[in-house]
């Protein structure tokens, strides 16, 4: 099966690992309106894989997972590798139209003591997987733009620690999103 908004390909792998079998018990498919075990990303080469996306089309999100069956192979992980990762939802969500997203690491046998992070990504353990898929606040949104515009917003209309106007600063800000609008359409 594949599924292609520009410009990228969700393709399945058919072959199921058998390490992956714990993600797929512990994942909880109530709210869910469709999941992706295996999906590779492709963009005219295969850019990465998730071991499992997740639709909620209610919420207008999705959860991208990779699944890590030890301790170990968690941490041989690259920040950096989790991060782009974590970046390439972000456009994937966007390009297949939902509006917020999420990236976690699951990892087996993790131990449960306080939110985790590498490369800016949350990471958790195999057995909190079922609470923390319903905390969909929790998502972020994918689109940068608008949270900019927010974020310039309330910069200017703030009450506590006002800004002053600065014509120059302004102009400033608005090329930036000027640019952040081109990037995403030039695609």
């Amino acid at each position: 099966m594949k599924l292609r908004a520009e410009p990228y390909t969700i393709e399945l792998r058919q072959d199921e690992k058998k390490s992956e079998h714990d993600l797929r018990r512990k994942i909880n498919i109530e709210l869910c309106n469709g999941i992706f075990f295996n999906a590779s990303i492709v963009e005219n080469k295969t850019l990465v894989e998730y071991d499992s996306i997740i639709l909620y089309e209610k919420d207008n999100a999705m959860l991208f997972i990779e699944y890590k069956d030890s301790v170990s192979s968690y941490k041989n992980l690259k920040a950096h590798d989790t991060q782009r990762k974590k970046d390439l939802a972000r456009n994937i969500a966007r390009a297949f139209g939902y509006k917020n997203y999420d990236f976690v690491l699951v990892v087996k046998g993790l131990e449960i003591k306080e939110e985790k992070i590498k490369g800016k990504t949350t990471v958790i353990s195999l057995d909190e997987l079922d609470n923390y898929m319903l905390k969909l606040d929790s998502f972020e949104s994918a689109l940068e733009e608008l949270d900019y515009v927010k974020w310039l917003l309330s910069k200017y209309d703030r009450e506590e620690n006002q800004v002053e106007y600065d014509k120059k600063l302004a102009i400033e800000e608005l090329k930036i999103l000027r640019d952040k609008i081109e990037q995403v359409n030039k695609k």
